[in-house]
């Protein structure tokens, strides 16, 4: 039986008036704004003090070759928390633009608990900036 995730403003790196996700986008939203933001910025109680996971943070301080091995148990350990999904896994790899600069390609895919289907939400992360890639067209 499919429940849905309700409709929401369009949120990623910031609010979209007058645009909604429904469905899988509003998860996916959700995944995409948990991996950037770094734990312990968000007021509220110990719930809100676990939530987040700075991906480009990380990637600065490890560098891409440490993170590219790491970030893949972290990025589905970080998203595992939200229980709307039941399964999400991630994969890393390292892609080089056609400006020559390097960053980590992250795919993630997830099924949502209330069996309405998967989805894959692609993320670019350098030190500095997440980008999306594919998934919430």
């Amino acid at each position: 039986m499919a429940t849905g995730y309700g409709r929401a403003m369009w949120c990623t790196d910031q609010i979209r008036s007058g645009r909604h996700a429904s469905g899988w986008r509003v998860v996916a939203q959700a995944y995409y704004r948990r991996l950037t933001t770094p734990r312990g910025t968000l007021r509220g109680g110990e719930e809100e003090a676990a939530y987040g996971f700075d991906v480009c943070g990380y990637v600065g301080a490890v560098g891409e070759a440490i993170a590219v091995r790491a970030l893949p148990a972290q990025v589905a350990a970080e998203l595992a928390k939200d229980d709307r999904g039941t399964g999400v896994s991630c994969e890393a790899a390292i892609a080089t633009g056609a400006d020559g600069l390097t960053s980590i390609v992250l795919t993630i895919t997830a099924t949502l608990a209330d069996e309405s289907g998967d989805f894959t939400l692609t993320l670019a992360v350098t030190d500095v900036t997440v980008t999306i890639l594919g998934g919430l067209s």
